[in-house]
């Protein structure tokens, strides 16, 4: 078992079953309405009843989950001989390892999304709190777009950084 695969399960996991945890702890302190839009000024323009943000954040995060499972399970079930003629670059590095970090990448994706999710809610929370409304919290967007950069460029590096086949270790 490789370190890519451990990590990319375990975090997927755990990261939905903080997601679970974290939805509930903004549940209890969200109030009813919850502000979910906000105008020039910093105050809530745009409000939801808290059940409904429960409700449409739980069916969001499990649809999202479970379309990247599907999507990691019909990529496992392609024959490792494609995956040497789709990324021809990597083909070196032999079709099983081509095959199985692809698979770990995609684990890392739904992890991702849950990870970045949490503290998306956990903003939410804040900004409905009277105490904390007024603070910068304009970097979410952009962490967001750091992590799926460096999502997006894990599979290359990584493919990159494997040794090469050679089949008398086979």
């Amino acid at each position: 078992m490789s370190i890519d695969y451990f990590v990319s399960r375990a975090w997927r996991i755990v990261s939905m079953v903080a997601f679970g945890i974290a939805l509930l702890v903004v549940y209890r302190g969200l109030p009813d309405p919850a502000a979910v839009h906000f105008g020039e000024t910093g105050r809530g323009d745009g409000f939801l009843p808290k059940e409904e943000i429960f409700y449409l954040a739980a069916g969001i995060v499990t649809i999202l989950n479970v379309l990247a499972l599907l999507l990691i399970k019909s990529v496992a079930n392609v024959a490792e001989q494609v995956w040497g003629k789709v990324f021809q670059v990597f083909a070196s590095k032999g079709d099983a390892t081509i095959k199985s970090t692809l698979v770990n990448w995609l684990h890392f994706l739904p992890a991702l999304i849950n990870t970045y999710l949490i503290l998306v809610f956990r903003v939410l929370l804040l900004l409905n709190d009277q105490r904390t409304y007024d603070a910068d919290y304009t970097y979410i967007p952009k962490l967001g777009i750091i992590l799926i950069l460096v999502w997006l460029l894990y599979l290359p590096i990584r493919l990159f950084l494997s040794p090469t086949y050679s089949p008398e270790e086979a």
